[in-house]
């Protein structure tokens, strides 16, 4: 089974090179990396032709997002199975042999997945990581076992992912009407379960190498929720209305006094201040982008 590795960047030159000195450091035989550039500005071409020059490189020449990037490197990919990370990433060299396990097992699934966690160092020192983990592992069903199952199942998040090229193909592969970088693999997730498939979770970690500070954590929950909010478009075909955001602000404070109990005060005033962010997003995207596609035909 030939592995096709595709890592989106817009403008993470540092990052991105961190990302694939582990990329390419893989101990499975049969697979290439693809590096899509969503147009950046920071010298990425220059660092991949010198420091890479066996990664494919591809450069999209007007930024479309990542959706539209990973869709392009699926064009251009020759393996049958399709993997992908985000360029602020680090996998071990053993996380292609993991995924392609999983298949060998598993021949039927649609999906093969782990999560994405925080370094060991950023755990200790900070707090973001460290609600970030507890999340993961108490929401999201994130273990050291194995899952598999459908839309509950941890795998999906485009960190840490592959899928089978057919799979991809049968569903027209990422949704590039999201306007932000959020909600697009969860959407592709929920049409491949949708047409009857699995999703394997398989414990193997990515390495977020991410600051982890309050701000860039309420900015991505921003993110989140205006995604939230398309990914609710694509269902329902209809936005979130205020009325109902209201409710959810709501809900979400008055989750934070037993959260109190069931968290400690720390991690329940993260969730609550990460829960306003989202709705707050929730309530951009209506008013940003609710005009340019209600009105159109929605995915029922």
């Amino acid at each position: 089974m030939r592995i096709s590795l595709i890592i989106p960047t817009y403008n993470r030159r540092t990052l991105l090179s961190q990302c694939l000195t582990a990329a390419t450091s893989q101990d499975y035989p049969d697979y290439e990396v693809i590096v899509v550039d969503d147009s950046s500005t920071d010298g990425t071409a220059d660092m991949m032709h010198t420091d890479f020059p066996s990664v494919r490189y591809l450069r999209q020449e007007i930024n479309r997002g990542p959706a539209a990037a990973r869709n392009r490197g699926v064009r251009e990919a020759t393996g049958d199975t399709i993997a992908f990370t985000d360029d602020d990433c680090v996998p071990p060299s053993d996380w292609l042999s993991r995924l392609a396990d999983g298949y060998r097992r598993y021949p039927s699934v649609g999906a093969v997945g782990g999560y994405q966690e925080a370094s060991e160092e950023a755990l200790r020192t900070r707090l973001v990581a460290r609600y970030e983990r507890y999340v993961n592992r108490n929401r999201y069903r994130v273990g050291d076992q194995e899952y598999l199952g459908g839309f509950e199942c941890p795998a999906g998040g485009t960190n840490n992912l592959s899928y089978p090229r057919r799979v991809l193909q049968e569903v027209d592969g990422f949704d590039e009407t999201f306007p932000v970088a959020a909600g697009e693999d969860a959407y592709l997730k929920w049409q491949v379960v949708q047409r009857g498939y699995r999703f394997l979770f398989v414990p193997v970690k990515v390495t977020h190498l991410q600051e982890y500070s309050l701000p860039t954590f309420l900015r991505q929950q921003v993110r989140r929720g205006m995604g939230a909010a398309h990914f609710e478009w694509r269902l329902h075909g209809h936005y979130p209305r205020p009325g109902r955001i209201f409710l959810r602000w709501l809900k979400r404070s008055l989750a934070f006094l037993p959260d109190l109990v069931r968290m400690g005060p720390t991690l329940a005033f993260v969730q609550m201040l990460g829960g306003w962010a989202d709705v707050w997003g929730q309530y951009k995207a209506w008013q940003s982008y609710r005009p340019r596609f209600e009105g159109q035909e929605g995915e029922q």
